[in-house]
């Protein structure tokens, strides 16, 4: 029998280590090979961003007639396919020269600037590749995330560019379904009004317990007011409102429908044809208009012309009155539990003790005056206002379209006056204990979205003062002379014809406030109502010439967001109003 001879052990252990060896020698060489790869990937990618910048350079010039001059991943990008994770800056001058190429991965980065401007190529042999270490800012020079994607700040389709703008001290908030509220990333999806979630903010008091950032839970006690986003909108106008007298019984048919409702920062009129929003009490044709407004048109809503805007921030609740000694501090439920509603009714200018938050007492018997100027003195710098009977409408108007609650909301019929409660059941009477709090589902109801995220005691609560003034001068006990004189408020003011003799003379309406469109009108005994829900109606008058809105706790069926009655203005135990701020 032959011997088999094969590889001894020893044998085998060198072959081993020769290949270790060589393997030791080449790999050096390899991974520079795979490293230089790498980074000339990284160059081309580079090189085809500031091609793709000097297109969109062009192509701005040749379509709009001016040139984009600075893109970044953050705010203004580049059409680049495939890489998703570059960060980048490319500034040009007004004459498309390339100065500034700023770009990283996750790897490395290319940093070039050159006041007389940098070629493509020389981006591949002149600038160094480094690990990436460096921040970059985007045009603006905010600082883009550091080492990860850039986010990009959430729109809703929806609302075709009329997103909520946030001003000084206002922060996003997503509200749990029992009401606790998180800093929202502006990146985060914190609002959808397709899914009838509305945008919600707060402002906390001016020392709170902690320094807040993204992502934390903010403790109720530091939150001074909650404030609902209303983005800009036209509607379908429903009825013009044309009635000066009211039926002798209830029609069968109720006016109750949807309304019609185009999210956006365009104005009607802008296009030969559209109605142009006439913004005067009675009238039909704007100033400058062809045609008067029909039903049918699509109409912008006047709340967001008066004073400018692409949407507006409206109280959440009823402006409620902080009763601690340093209205600055936090409001416990320890230092909470020693308020009255008594001690809510003060008539004096408050501004430091305007508070907006739920399972207070509402701010009462305080005439208009001293809450216009409370409002207004309340942040300059968010154009904080008393709200208008026009930007009530604009907020009723919203419950009753495909992105609302679509019915009427629920009474609060809390006889303390504390806001954010609804009734157990609709249309129920003053109650102290019949009621729940806004956080529940039956609370819901008494939101204009029938979840959370609305806004709440529309119906019920106290009776709320709405800021406007008959032409004339006739404001009746509110002390309001001084400010319907002043240039400077005219914008924070409907203004309604000294026309209106009669408390049914709806037809000096002025569109889209929420009142003459309601009709018809009929009489109940010695009420007066309207055929959206059987709500209250009254028209201002010379001897009224204040409006107030809602209807108080104790009103029952008579209460709605449709609900409008007359008043003086004055100081009144039932009365309060609302803020709005116009960042």
């Amino acid at each position: 029998m032959k011997n088999k001879k094969g590889f001894t052990l020893v044998e085998l252990l060198a072959v081993i280590a020769i290949l270790a060896i060589l393997v030791i020698i080449a790999l050096p060489n390899v991974l520079k090979l795979f490293r230089s790869a790498k980074q000339n990937t990284f160059v081309t990618e580079v090189q085809n961003l500031v091609r793709s910048a000097e297109n969109k350079y062009l192509t701005s010039s040749l379509s709009s007639g001016s040139n984009e001059i600075c893109f970044d991943s953050k705010t203004n990008k580049l059409d680049m396919t495939g890489r998703d994770n570059l960060t980048y800056k490319i500034k040009l001058t007004n004459k498309g020269k390339i100065i500034e190429v700023n770009v990283r991965d996750d790897s490395y980065e290319l940093i070039a600037s050159e006041e007389a401007g940098i070629n493509r190529v020389d981006l591949g042999n002149k600038y160094k590749v480094e690990s990436a270490k460096t921040s970059i800012t985007d045009c603006d020079g905010n600082e883009l995330i550091d080492g990860e994607k850039p986010k990009v700040k959430y729109v809703e389709t929806e609302l075709n560019g009329a997103d909520p703008v946030l001003g000084e001290k206002m922060i996003p908030v997503m509200l749990s379904d029992t009401g606790v509220a998180t800093y929202a990333h502006d990146y985060d999806k914190w609002y959808s009004y397709k899914d009838k979630e509305w945008a919600n903010a707060v402002i906390l008091v001016d020392t709170p317990s902690k320094e807040y950032v993204a992502g934390d839970t903010i403790a109720e006690s530091d939150i001074r007011g909650y404030f609902v986003w209303i983005p800009k909108y036209s509607y379908r106008i429903f009825n013009l409102g044309d009635y000066d007298s009211v039926e002798s019984s209830q029609p069968e048919k109720s006016s109750a429908q949807q309304i019609e409702i185009e999210f956006g920062i365009r104005t009607t009129g802008e296009i030969e044809g559209e109605c142009i929003t006439p913004m005067e009490s009675g009238l039909l044709r704007a100033q400058g208009a062809t045609k008067d407004c029909q039903v049918g048109d699509l109409m912008t809503h006047p709340a967001f012309l008066s004073i400018p805007s692409n949407g507006f921030w409206v109280g959440k609740f009823e402006t409620g009155y902080n009763q601690n000694e340093d209205p600055s501090l936090p409001m416990t439920d320890e230092n909470i539990s020693t308020w009255t509603t008594a001690k809510a009714q003060v008539n004096e200018i408050k501004t430091d003790n305007i508070i907006i938050k739920p399972n207070v007492y509402s701010w009462r018997g305080v005439k208009l005056y001293n809450f216009f100027m409370s409002a207004y003195n309340f942040n300059r710098n968010l154009d904080s206002h008393m709200m208008k009977n026009t930007e009530w409408g604009a907020v009723a108007y919203l419950s009753h379209s495909k992105y609302g609650i679509e019915d009427e909301v629920r009474i609060n019929n809390n006889s303390n006056y504390l806001t954010g409660y609804a009734a157990n059941e609709k249309d129920a009477s003053r109650s102290e204990t019949e009621n729940t709090k806004w956080n529940t589902s039956n609370g819901y109801t008494a939101s204009t979205t029938g979840n959370i995220t609305g806004v709440y005691d529309m119906s019920g609560g106290s009776w709320e003062y709405v800021a406007m003034y008959i032409d004339g001068n006739n404001v009746g006990s509110s002390g309001m002379e001084s400010i319907i004189s002043n240039e400077i408020y005219n914008k924070y003011l409907d203004k309604y014809s000294n026309l209106v003799t009669s408390n049914t003379f709806y037809k000096y309406r002025i569109l889209g406030d929420a009142t003459g469109e309601l009709g018809p009108f009929y009489k109940d005994g010695n009420n007066i109502k309207s055929t959206w829900y059987a709500d209250f109606s009254r028209f201002v008058e010379p001897n009224y010439p204040l409006f107030g809105r809602g209807g108080g706790f104790g009103e029952s069926n008579y209460s709605g967001q449709f609900y409008f009655n007359r008043g003086t203005g004055g100081a009144y135990s039932n009365d309060s109003a609302r803020m709005v701020l116009n960042p």
